[in-house]
């Protein structure tokens, strides 16, 4: 099955490169790009959703985490990985925390790009060295359970999550309806105080909640 991937960058010279780039990978079919997020989330909106979105976040009118932020309301199952220049602490966990699952340097490989691409979609981590070092130190923070307050039953769905398991696949799990398990992420979020299932698992295994 390839994997279809849609990119979002306002910089033309590297949105053509990144496009040849994933038109030569036999297992990735490109055919959107957009130089902002606006145009991006109108194609959303009206389009057969891809797989994953390359997501850079210093774009015009309205910045790339703000794209991911209306994104994980509009498709939450469309994976972002972000490929950016920014590598300063607070738009790294900002980005994560509303949903990244992946979060590359524009000094990546090619091939760097295209394993990202690959690891993110198969539910796997994607970093660049220096990103991952930010997020290392921030793991290692400790966090106070008893702020959050959760259920036994938003615990099971964090379980779940951690598995790597979509809203449709944790109803079937715990044998409840979709809409129960949106309506347990939804508390979660917001007792965790985060935008996505990507922030609630690294917060949850952070606190030690899982």
């Amino acid at each position: 099955m390839k994997i279809s991937v849609w990119v979002v960058e306002d910089d033309t010279v590297y949105r053509r490169t990144l496009q040849r780039l994933l038109k030569r990978e036999k297992s990735i079919v490109c055919d959107r790009v957009f130089p902002s997020c606006v145009d991006f989330i109108e194609a959303v909106k009206s389009e057969k959703n891809p797989d994953l979105v390359l997501m850079d976040l210093g774009l015009p009118e309205m910045s790339g985490l703000e794209g991911i932020q209306q994104l994980s309301k509009l498709a939450p199952d469309v994976t972002v990985m972000v490929l950016t220049v920014f590598q300063d602490k607070e738009k790294v966990l900002k980005a994560l925390d509303a949903g990244a699952a992946g979060y590359l340097l524009k000094t990546a490989t090619g091939e760097e790009i295209i394993k990202g691409i690959k690891s993110v979609f198969a539910g796997e981590a994607a970093l660049s060295p220096a990103i991952a070092k930010i997020v290392l130190e921030e793991m290692r923070k400790p966090v106070r359970t008893d702020d959050f307050d959760l259920t036994d039953r938003e615990v099971d769905v964090l379980e779940q999550l951690v598995k790597g398991l979509s809203v449709k696949e944790i109803a079937t799990v715990l044998e409840i309806k979709t809409r129960t398990a949106r309506f347990h992420l939804s508390n979660i979020y917001q007792k965790l105080q985060v935008e996505s299932q990507t922030g609630a698992v690294a917060k949850a295994l952070r606190a030690g909640i899982i």
